[in-house]
C-alpha cells in the first residue's frame, strides 16, 4: 500500500484546521458573552438570554456541522475509514470545546478589574487559540504519529515486522502520547475546570459564608433585643418607686407618717431619678445607631442578606474581579456592622457609671434636714436607699453578664489552606475516630471585646476548584473527557491497525 494511500497529507489537514481556528476566532475572543445579562426587567432579561443563546447554540452547530462536513468529505481522506474521519472530528470537537472553557478560565485567573486590554481582552482568546491547537497536535498529530512506522520500516514485512511495529506503537501510544497528554492536563483540562466550575465554586464556598453571617445577625440582634428588657426593667422599677410613693403619702407604708413628707418627697425624688436613666436610656435605643444601621429592626437579617445573594448571583464572567470586589465589600461592610453592634457597651457603660455616682445622684436629705426627721423615717429613708442602689447594681450586674454568642468560625479558619498546600491535604493523614476537642476558654470581658465576627473567607476560582474538588467532580470528569475522548478512540490504532483505513485500501 503506497504512503498516498495509507495517510492524508498533513498540509490539508493543517490548512483546514487554520480555517476552523478562524471561524472559532468570534467565539474565542468573547469566552463570557454566553454569561453575559441584559439590562432591563426580568422579562427582557430572560429574552435577552433566550436569544443569545439561541445565537450561540446556532452558530456552534453551522460551525461543528461545517467541520464535519469538510473532514468527512475531504477527497485527501479518501483511503481512511469512517472511524478515522470521526476520530479526526471528535479530537478537532474537542479541541475546540477546551479552548472556548479555557479561555474563559484563563480570562478569570488573570483578568483584572482595571482597563487592561492586552490582559483582558488579547491574553484570553489567544490562550484559547493556543489550546485548541495545542489539543489538535497532540491529537490529531499524536495518531498519524501512532499509526505510521519510524523505526522499522526497512524490515521486510512479516511476522517480526509486525511484533516490532506492535512495540513501537506501544511505546508511542504509552509513553509518547501520555507525555504530550500531561502536558495538555495542566495547560488546557485545569483552565477548563475553572472556566466551567470556577466561578459556581467561588459560589458554593461563599454561600456558606452567607450562611453564617445570617446565623451571626440572627445571634447578635437577639443579644441586643436584651436592650428593651433592661429598659422595661427601668420603668418597671421606676413604677414601683412611684407606688412606694403613693401609698407612703396615702398610709405611711414606710415609716408610719402618712402625708406629703420628707419620705413621700424621697420616694417621689427616687422615681423621677429613675424615670429620668429610663429616658436616657430609652434615647440610646431609639437615638440612630453608631453603625448607621439599628440592630432592632426586624428586618435588617433578611435585607442584608437578600442583598448579599442577590449580588452572588450576577454575571460575574462579565468582569470576575468588579463581581468578586463588590461582593466582598458588602460581605465585610455587614460583619464590621455585626461587630459594632457587638461591642455597643453604651447602656452598660451609661447605668454602670450612674450606678457608681448613686450617693451623689441620691436624693436622701442632707445633715441639717435629717436632724429634722424621726429615727423611723430616717430608718425608712436608709433602707430604701441600700433597696434602690442593690438593685441598680443587679441591673449593671445582669447588663455585663449578658454576652454575645460566640463567633463561629469563617470557611478560611475552618480550611486555610491555599495554593499547593491544598494538594498536601489530599495525602494528609487522618487518625480515625480522632476527636477534636476545642479550647475552653473563659469568656471574661477581655476576651468578649476581642472577639470578631470574621470577614469574608476570599476564595479564586482556581482555589475553589480543587477545595471543592469532591462536589464538582462532575466538573473535573467533564474536563477530562473532553480532553481525552481521543485518547481512547486512539487506543483502537494500537490493537486493530487496519481500523484507520477504508475497505479497499486495507494491507
Amino acid at each position: 500500500m503506497s504512503a498516498r494511500r495509507g495517510r492524508a497529507p498533513a498540509s490539508s489537514i493543517t490548512a483546514r484546521l487554520v480555517r476552523i481556528a478562524a471561524l472559532a476566532g468570534p467565539l474565542l475572543a468573547a469566552p463570557g458573552a454566553a454569561f453575559a445579562e441584559t439590562a432591563g426587567d426580568v422579562a427582557a432579561s430572560a429574552t435577552g438570554l433566550q436569544i443569545e443563546g439561541l445565537a450561540g447554540a446556532s452558530l456552534v452547530l453551522v460551525l461543528m456541522g461545517f467541520v464535519t462536513g469538510v473532514i468527512l468529505t475531504s477527497r485527501r481522506l479518501e483511503g481512511s475509514s469512517l472511524f478515522n474521519r470521526l476520530f479526526i472530528v471528535v479530537a478537532v470537537t474537542a479541541g475546540f470545546f477546551s479552548a472556548v472553557s479555557s479561555a474563559i478560565g484563563f480570562s478569570l485567573i488573570t483578568g483584572q478589574e482595571t482597563e487592561d486590554f492586552f490582559r483582558n481582552s488579547i491574553l484570553p482568546p489567544a490562550f484559547g487559540v493556543f489550546v485548541f491547537f495545542l489539543a489538535v497536535a497532540i491529537w490529531v498529530g499524536g495518531a498519524g504519529l501512532v499509526r505510521h512506522r519510524d523505526w522499522f520500516r526497512s524490515i521486510r514485512r512479516g511476522f517480526i515486522s509486525d511484533m516490532l511495529f506492535f512495540l513501537e506503537r506501544c511505546l508511542k501510544i504509552f509513553v509518547v502520547i501520555p507525555v504530550l497528554a500531561t502536558i495538555l492536563f495542566f495547560v488546557s483540562t485545569w483552565t477548563t475546570v475553572v472556566g466551567v466550575g470556577g466561578v459556581d465554586a467561588v459560589r458554593h464556598t461563599y454561600d456558606f459564608e452567607i450562611a453564617r453571617l445570617q446565623a451571626e445577625c440572627a445571634g447578635i440582634t437577639a443579644y441586643r433585643q436584651r436592650d428593651f428588657l433592661f429598659l422595661e426593667d427601668l420603668r418597671q422599677s421606676a413604677r414601683d418607686v412611684a407606688r412606694v410613693a403613693a401609698s407612703e403619702r396615702i398610709g405611711g407604708a414606710q415609716s408610719g407618717a402618712a402625708g406629703n413628707g420628707a419620705v413621700t418627697a424621697y420616694f417621689t425624688d427616687v422615681a423621677r431619678w429613675l424615670a429620668e436613666l429610663e429616658a436616657s436610656v430609652a434615647a440610646i435605643i431609639e437615638g440612630p445607631d453608631p453603625s448607621g444601621v439599628a440592630p432592632y429592626d426586624p428586618d435588617i437579617c433578611s435585607t442584608a442578606i437578600e442583598t448579599l445573594k442577590r449580588r452572588l448571583a450576577a454575571n460575574a464572567f462579565d468582569n470576575y474581579d468588579a463581581w468578586a470586589r463588590d461582593f466582598e465589600t458588602g460581605f465585610n461592610d455587614f460583619s464590621e456592622t455585626l461587630n459594632r453592634w457587638r461591642h455597643d457597651r453604651r447602656i452598660e457603660i451609661f447605668l454602670d457609671q450612674q450606678a457608681a455616682n448613686f450617693d451623689r445622684a441620691n436624693p436622701k436629705p442632707t445633715t441639717g434636714g435629717r436632724s429634722q426627721l424621726s429615727a423611723g423615717q430616717r430608718a425608712a429613708i436608709d433602707r430604701y436607699a441600700e433597696d434602690v442602689r442593690s438593685a441598680l447594681e443587679t441591673l449593671v450586674r445582669r447588663q455585663k453578664l449578658a454576652k454575645p454568642p460566640v463567633p463561629q468560625k469563617s470557611a478560611a479558619e475552618l480550611s486555610p489552606e491555599r495554593g499547593l498546600e491544598i494538594f498536601r491535604t489530599w495525602f494528609r493523614p487522618h487518625a480515625p475516630n480522632e476527636a477534636v476537642e476545642d479550647e475552653r476558654v473563659s469568656r471574661t470581658a477581655s476576651v468578649v471585646a476581642e472577639e470578631l465576627v470574621p470577614g469574608l473567607s476570599t476564595l479564586t476560582p482556581r482555589d475553589a476548584v480543587l477545595k471543592n474538588a469532591n462536589i464538582f467532580s462532575d466538573v473535573w470528569a467533564l474536563a477530562i473527557a473532553w480532553d481525552y475522548a481521543p485518547y481512547v478512540l486512539m487506543l483502537a490504532f494500537l490493537f486493530f491497525p487496519s481500523a484507520e483505513r477504508a475497505p479497499g485500501h486495507k494491507d
